[in-house]
């Protein structure tokens, strides 16, 4: 039940962030805004690994799926679990 609202909170996420993405590319490329706004977004997505560093462009956002948010949530669960039995033994 958990895990089935969590996947609801990341498609809601993920719709979210591809309509800001696709808001930012109806503006002009050297638009102040489309640039500030779109760095940041591309920015927070690398950081969080659910974007490839060589991919900050708006236009792979959009090709962001449910399963990219779903496999680096797997990863952070295992590495948390495998960080938590590191520092128990």
């Amino acid at each position: 039940h958990e895990g089935r609202m969590h996947e609801g909170r990341i498609k809601l996420t993920l719709a979210k962030i591809r309509k800001a993405a696709r808001e930012l590319l109806t503006l002009d490329e050297k638009d102040s805004r489309r640039l500030f706004e779109g760095n940041a977004l591309l920015r927070r997505l690398v950081r969080i690994g659910v974007l490839d560093e060589g991919k900050m462009k708006l236009d792979y956002v959009l090709g962001l799926r449910l399963e990219d948010f779903m496999e680096r949530r797997l990863q952070t669960q295992v590495f948390k679990l495998g960080l938590a039995k590191s520092i128990h033994h």
